[in-house]
């Protein structure tokens, strides 16, 4: 088992007195859950699924609040890395040993590149964390490919971006009512420091410029 740490701080106003209110107290953990669960689910089967719960066979995610100074709320996501050995299954169990390791790292570096990417209002591009199955394409399309792999991929990144989007949205919800700002933290990285909540209509907007984006450049 393998566990990361996704710590939400915020402070100024009544969060700087340790005070929440029950509904946005249950925004930040549904938020929280859904980002967990987004990136943990892509990263284990290499897609994004319509509902994201807070667990399934290779992880789930633990809530753990603490009240000590400003309101902080901590998440674990606990990933079973002893279940993905099969990918390993051709390998020694040193190097097995080994690959385990690598894969938290892994997991790590796909939430740092993932929350780099959507502060830029884009999906991540990164390609290692592409599935690994092939995926059957439309066969009544124009000459299309029996085995799509690059079309599907592109899909689950921008579902992984929608699903950050949507996650956000839930955890900033308390700036400007209850809090001044939040610190985000996974393990040992700071993420963001948030001033200024990110509403429907910013990400609506940032979403429609990208997607106008694509289609341009689809022309050429």
């Amino acid at each position: 088992m393998g566990s990361h740490t996704l710590r939400l701080e915020f402070d100024g106003l009544g969060a700087a007195r340790h005070e929440m209110p029950t509904a946005l107290e249950k925004q930040i953990t549904a938020g929280a859950q859904e980002f967990l669960g987004a990136h943990a689910y892509y990263f284990t089967t290499g897609r994004v699924p319509i509902n994201v719960n807070d667990h399934n066979q290779y992880f789930q995610i633990k809530d753990i609040r603490i009240s000590n100074g400003s309101w902080v709320a901590t998440f674990i996501c606990i990933i079973a890395y002893d279940l993905l050995k099969k990918y390993y299954s051709h390998l020694s169990d040193e190097v097995t040993s080994e690959a385990a390791r690598f894969t938290k790292t892994a997991f790590k570096k796909l939430i740092t590149m993932s929350y780099a990417a959507w502060q830029q209002h884009k999906p991540i591009s990164e390609m290692h964390f592409n599935r690994i199955e092939p995926v059957f394409s439309d066969l009544t399309g124009n000459h299309a490919p029996i085995i799509d792999l690059s079309a599907e991929d592109g899909v689950q990144r921008r579902l992984l971006f929608e699903r950050t989007n949507s996650s956000m949205t839930k955890m900033t919800a308390p700036i400007g009512r209850a809090a001044t700002h939040l610190n985000m933290w996974f393990d040992n990285v700071h993420l963001d420091c948030i001033k200024e909540k990110y509403t429907e209509a910013d990400i609506s907007s940032a979403l429609s410029a990208f997607r106008s984006k694509l289609r341009n450049e689809r022309h050429y």
